[in-house]
C-alpha cells in the first residue's frame, strides 16, 4: 500500500515539474516569439529522468559483457582446463594410456558434456605429445585465433 501511495506522489510531482516546465517555456516563447520545440518536449523532467536511467542502464549492460569478456570467461575457462587435466591424469592411472580425443574423455558424461567449448563457446584444441606421456589442452582464448598471447593451455 505504501509503494503505491509513493509511485501515485512521485507520478503526480514529475506530472506537475513537466506542467511547471511547459508554462516557463511557453512563458519564453510569447515574450521573444521563438518557438523552442527541443526545450518544451525533449528537455522535460520527465524526458531527461528517462534518458538518464536509459544511459545508466546502457552503459552497465557495456561494461558487464566487457567483464564476463575479459575477466569470468578466461577463469572458467581455466577452471575446466584444469578439471579436464585431472581427469585425464585419472584416466592414465586407471588405464594406462591417456585418451586419444576429447569425445573418449567425456564419455557419456552429462555434466562434462560442457568440455567440448570453452567459456567462448569454441572448441578447445586437445593434443596427446609423440611418446605418448603428456597432453595438451588448449583454448583459442578471447581473440579465438590458436597460437596468440591469450591463449589458455593445460599445464603438462
Amino acid at each position: 500500500m505504501l509503494e503505491i501511495i509513493l509511485s501515485f506522489l512521485a507520478e503526480f510531482g514529475l506530472i506537475r515539474e513537466d506542467f511547471k516546465h511547459h508554462k516557463r517555456i511557453n512563458k519564453r516563447v510569447k515574450e521573444d516569439g521563438i518557438k523552442r520545440p527541443i526545450q518544451k518536449y525533449f528537455l522535460q523532467p520527465s524526458v531527461l529522468i528517462f534518458l538518464t536511467i536509459f544511459i545508466v542502464f546502457m552503459l552497465s549492460t557495456v561494461l558487464f559483457f566487457t567483464y564476463q569478456r575479459t575477466s569470468v570467461f578466461p577463469d572458467k575457462t581455466k577452471i575446466e582446463i584444469s578439471e579436464m587435466s585431472k581427469r585425464m591424469e585419472s584416466w592414465n592411472e586407471k588405464f594406462g594410456q591417456y585418451p586419444q580425443d576429447i569425445n573418449q574423455l567425456i564419455g557419456n558424461s552429462p555434466i562434462r558434456q560442457d568440455w567440448k567449448k570453452d567459456a567462448w563457446n569454441r572448441e578447445y584444441k586437445f593434443k596427446i605429445t609423440k611418446n605418448g606421456k603428456g597432453f595438451l589442452i588448449i583454448s583459442a582464448g578471447s581473440d579465438g585465433i590458436f597460437g596468440t598471447e591469450d591463449d589458455i593451455q593445460s599445464e603438462k
